[in-house]
């Protein structure tokens, strides 16, 4: 099958499903991970059939799914409303986290907060990061077992007048804590790079101070949506708000 030809893999899925992560397994390129307003899916067979993978709550939604850097059998998932789940047998079985949670400074309007995006230092690979929507950033430096709040240089940034946004809250720190992806540099040890609704912000010490990239300086585009890195570069993808 060339580029200009796709298919829909459903067989499995339920008819009406929202998908919100695509996680391909990196050293089994056959098993691919689905992350649903319908729980978590799973796929041995790149995506001919799908598996409903059992959380301990039904109707939970995944927005994310990680796969340990070193440990191929260790994922983990970020939820809706804010979660973490980590599963120890490829996605068979998962337990929640108990202390992944963020504290809740915007109240949105339309949805609860969910966790957009994890991911995991290459050089230090318990450590792990997870970009909330709308909570700002937190971080674990065990695994998931305790999470500590990124955000407090993310509020202080939000003092700035060009910096301030609200679109579905009563708070200009919105835009801010509006996490929608983030990467952590394989070539800067410490180095995280946060996408939020007001453009591209980096750590040089783990979450505990940001700076902003000033991503329109090269695009007119800001409101970044995705981030990653990718052989000692880093890319960036933008949208309108």
């Amino acid at each position: 099958m060339g580029e200009d030809r796709w298919e829909h893999l459903t067989k499995g899925l339920p008819e009406v499903t929202s998908v919100q992560a695509i996680t391909v397994h990196p050293t089994t390129p056959d098993a691919i991970y689905l992350g649903t307003r319908c729980g978590a899916y799973r796929s041995l067979d790149r995506g001919e059939r799908w598996e409903r993978l059992g959380f301990p709550e039904d109707g939970t939604e995944v927005w994310s799914i990680l796969v340990h850097p070193g440990n191929p059998r260790l994922l983990y998932a970020g939820t809706s409303p804010v979660g973490v789940y980590r599963s120890d047998d490829g996605g068979d079985t998962w337990r929640r986290l108990p202390k992944a949670v963020q504290a809740e400074r915007v109240k949105m309007k339309s949805f609860v907060c969910r966790v957009m995006r994890l991911a995991a230092d290459p050089a230090r690979p318990d450590e792990l990061y997870a970009a909330l929507e709308v909570g700002g950033a937190m971080r674990s430096p065990d695994g998931g077992e305790t999470w500590e709040d990124c955000s407090a240089g993310l509020l202080e940034l939000a003092t700035l007048p060009h910096l301030k946004s609200r679109i579905d809250s009563d708070t200009d720190i919105e835009g801010m804590l509006d996490g929608h992806a983030l990467c952590v540099s394989a070539a800067r040890p410490a180095t995280v790079f946060l996408a939020v609704r007001m453009g591209l912000f980096q750590s040089a010490d783990r979450g505990a101070h940001w700076r902003d990239m000033q991503i329109g300086r090269f695009s007119p585009l800001t409101y970044a949506r995705d981030v990653r890195w990718c052989r000692h570069r880093m890319h960036a993808s933008c949208t309108r708000a």
